[in-house]
């Protein structure tokens, strides 16, 4: 009897590691925390992302370290009494980088942020704040961002939407609309190189239109984005334990979950090359400061050389030109020191 007590003790606990999780509020990200997520580069079996359904099991141990990210998450008592008057339901806020908008702006920028809530049925974006030299902007949404469905359960779904727009009359106008399909399409156990992780995965497929206008230069002009954004959710973790995102359904930006203990296998590129941007639209020139000079070889995953010779420009301003190189993800390789990077391209 007792062996039959014990056995059944071993098995109730094994069917709990890979039972179907619930993700709650508490499970989100928190106001004062900082989360630490690894940058990584596609493992081989990357179209395992396509895996969904109920207890399903993703291996991506073999993700490349490609250099460390720092998330904070702030509470709103950290924000300027203004923005806790303009954003008064909101739990936290984390700052976001400004996209290359192709333009330049005609007020110095210094930082921007987006402001959270949690709500009675989803996780959204209730609007952005941006810092300048002269003044603090708070931008409500109009139509607020919804992000994930709350509870998070196995099944869920969620047709979301979003627009603000930022207009300050006779200099910059930029405003943003976008649709989203968000569902939890699987459940199951995802490996990674640091660990092992019960996780609910949120597929969310967005199609977006930024809308830009700079009086001063008489320039305006719109750009489409839509893609894919995979992540993975973990009780407790806060932050995704894996995101993945897509560029023409090139699983292409990689982040996941490790501690600095994990001793996982690193590919990082030399921190003083400063590529970018990156991801890098086919045709945009791609910066390069820290190959000035350099003779540079650049190849596809199939090893197919797209570029070979040194950057234009010299110093600060070198960079390569990205015609002809086609989508997906290159390596860019210094052919003296041997040392690359990865860039996608889209």
């Amino acid at each position: 009897m007792r062996s039959f007590l014990v056995l059944a003790l071993v098995l109730a606990g094994g069917l709990a590691v890979c039972a179907q999780p619930t993700i709650n509020v508490s499970d989100l990200p928190q106001g004062g925390t900082v989360y630490l997520r690894a940058n990584g580069l596609p493992p081989l079996n990357a179209d395992d992302i396509n895996l969904n359904g109920a207890d399903v099991t993703w291996n991506f141990s073999d993700l490349l370290f490609q250099g460390d990210a720092q998330t904070e998450y702030f509470p709103m008592s950290a924000a300027s009494l203004t923005t806790q008057f303009v954003f008064s339901s909101a739990d936290h806020f984390t700052a976001f980088e400004i996209p290359d908008l192709g333009a330049d702006l005609p007020i110095p920028i210094s930082g921007a942020t987006v402001y959270r809530e949690y709500g009675n049925n989803a996780y959204r974006t209730i609007g952005i704040g941006i810092t300048t030299d002269l003044f603090d902007l708070p931008v409500n949404f109009q139509d607020e961002e919804e992000l994930l469905p709350l509870p998070l359960t196995y099944g869920a779904t969620l047709d979301a939407s979003s627009a603000f727009a930022l207009d300050l009359e006779g200099l910059f106008y930029y405003a943003t609309d976008q649709v989203m399909d968000i569902e939890v399409d699987a459940w199951g156990m995802l490996l990674l190189p640091g660990g092992e992780y019960n996780c609910l995965r949120v597929k969310r497929n967005f199609s977006a239109l930024d809308t830009v206008g700079v009086a001063a230069a008489d320039i305006g002009f719109t750009i489409p984005r839509e893609g894919t954004v995979f992540e993975w959710y973990a009780p407790g973790e806060g932050m995704p334990v894996l995101s993945v995102q897509t560029f023409v359904d090139i699983p292409a930006i990689w982040q996941f979950k490790f501690s600095e203990t994990d001793g996982i296998e690193s590919a990082t590129g030399p921190a003083d090359w400063k590529l970018g941007p990156c991801p890098v639209q086919e045709g945009q020139r791609l910066r390069c400061p820290g190959l000035s000079g350099c003779e540079v070889l650049v190849t596809d995953m199939m090893g197919r050389e797209r570029f070979r010779g040194q950057p234009d420009g010299n110093g600060p301003h070198a960079g390569l030109p990205t015609e002809g190189w086609g989508t997906g993800i290159v390596w860019v390789t210094d052919l003296v020191s041997g040392r690359s990077a990865r860039v996608v391209i889209h």
